[in-house]
């Protein structure tokens, strides 16, 4: 099983789990760790963020989701 499905089955579906829209800096930090050093660690929380946060309403809130979007798009090739 991969790393990605392992995650997955993890963190579940439960649609009353709420996770916070991180700061961009939060965002950007998980971006690196994930681009850059590949950590699993980080990228859990991307994919948690990603499948649990809110949808962001405009300004700061769309920057750091898009940080984690791209997180989220390019860790599944790195994990799956």
């Amino acid at each position: 099983m991969s790393i990605y499905s392992v995650i997955s089955k993890r963190i579940g579906w439960d649609k009353d789990t709420k996770v916070s829209i991180p700061s961009i800096e939060e965002a950007k930090d998980l971006h690196n760790n994930v681009m850059v050093h590949q950590r699993v660690d980080a990228f859990e929380k991307v994919f948690r963020i990603h499948r649990f946060a809110p949808t962001p309403d405009g300004g700061e809130d769309s920057v750091a989701m898009g940080y984690i979007h791209d997180a989220y798009m390019n860790g599944q090739g790195f994990f799956k």
